[in-house]
C-alpha cells in the first residue's frame, strides 16, 4: 500500500476529530456561561438592583454598575448564586475592592441616595466643629463638664423587668432562621437580612442582654461543627454590632451538633438543628 495515498485521509480524520471536541466543549461552557448570566441576573433583579452588567467568563463573574456601592453590592449579591466561583466588582472608574459592612449595605438597599447625603452631612460635621484653638479644651483632654460626667458614670444601669425580658424573647423567636453559605460562616443575603432584622428587634429591647448560640446539624466531625458553630455566632454578633447594637449586651457561643432541635431522619430534620438562636439573660 501506497503509505503517501493514505497519510492525507487519516490528517484530515484527525484534524476533524479536534475540530468537532472543540465545537463541544466551546457550546457546553457557552451554556455554563449563559445559564450562570441568567440566574445571577435574577438574583441582582430580586435584590432590587438594576442597571448591572454580568459578564461570565467560565465561573468567574464581572459585575458592573454606575457607583462603586452598587458594584460592591451586586457583586456580593451574585457571588451568592450556585456556579459562580468568583465576582469582581467594577464602579465607573474601574474595579472596586473593598468590603461593604452590613449597616453600610442595609443603608443603600433601603435609599439609594443615602451614601451621598450621609457624606454631605460628615463633610459639614467636619466644617462645623470648631478647632482645638477655638473652643479651647482643657489640655488634658478632660470633659468641659466633669460633674455631668462623674454623674453619668455613677449611674446605674437599668435591669429589664421580667416581662421585658419574656416579651424581648418571644420577639427573637419570631425570627426566621439565619442561613449561611455551606460549611461555611459566610451569611448568604438572606441571612444579612433576617440579622438586620434582629438588630431592629434588640434595639426595641434596648435594656436585655442576649447570648448569641450557634448549632450545627450532625454531618460531618465533632471537632469540625463545633468549631463552625462557633465562628458563625461570632458572625452574626459581629454583624449585629457593625448594625450599632452595644457589643456588651452580646454574647456568642458554639454549641456544634450537641444540642438538635429533632432527631435527624431527613434532610429537612438537618436543616431544622442547622441555626442560631437568641437567647435572652436573665
Amino acid at each position: 500500500m501506497n503509505l503517501r495515498s493514505v497519510l492525507p485521509p487519516v490528517i484530515v480524520a484527525v484534524l476533524g476529530l479536534g475540530a468537532l471536541s472543540g465545537v463541544q466543549d466551546t457550546g457546553f461552557r457557552e451554556g455554563i456561561e449563559a445559564d450562570l448570566t441568567e440566574r445571577a441576573e435574577s438574583a441582582l433583579a430580586a435584590a432590587d438592583l438594576h442597571g448591572v452588567d454580568v459578564e461570565v467568563t467560565g465561573r468567574d463573574a464581572d459585575v458592573t454598575a454606575a457607583t462603586d456601592v452598587d458594584a460592591l453590592l451586586a457583586a456580593d449579591v451574585v457571588s451568592d448564586v450556585e456556579g459562580v466561583r468568583t465576582a469582581v466588582a467594577f464602579g465607573p472608574n474601574g474595579p472596586v475592592s473593598g468590603d461593604l459592612g452590613p449597616a453600610q449595605a442595609s443603608l443603600t438597599e433601603s435609599d439609594p441616595q443615602a451614601t451621598a447625603v450621609q457624606d454631605a452631612t460628615d463633610d459639614a460635621s467636619v466644617e462645623a466643629t470648631p478647632s482645638p484653638e477655638a473652643s479651647d479644651p482643657p489640655s488634658d483632654g478632660a470633659s468641659a463638664d466633669p460633674v455631668k460626667d462623674e454623674a453619668e458614670e455613677d449611674e446605674p444601669k437599668r435591669e429589664p423587668t421580667r416581662q421585658e425580658r419574656e416579651e424581648a424573647q418571644e420577639d427573637l423567636v419570631e425570627i426566621p432562621n439565619i442561613t449561611f453559605v455551606t460549611d461555611s460562616a459566610k451569611l448568604t443575603k438572606n441571612g444579612r437580612a433576617v440579622v438586620r432584622e434582629a438588630a431592629e428587634v434588640l434595639e426595641e429591647h434596648p435594656e436585655v442582654e442576649v447570648r448569641i448560640e450557634g448549632h450545627t446539624d450532625s454531618r460531618g466531625t465533632w471537632e469540625g461543627n463545633q468549631e463552625l458553630s462557633e465562628r458563625r455566632a461570632d458572625e452574626v454578633l459581629d454583624r449585629l454590632v457593625d448594625l450599632g447594637v452595644d457589643e456588651d449586651r452580646l454574647t456568642a457561643k458554639g454549641y456544634g451538633e450537641s444540642d438538635p432541635l429533632v432527631v435527624p431522619k431527613t434532610f429537612a430534620d438537618l436543616e431544622k438543628n442547622r441555626r442560631v438562636e437568641f437567647i435572652v439573660q436573665n
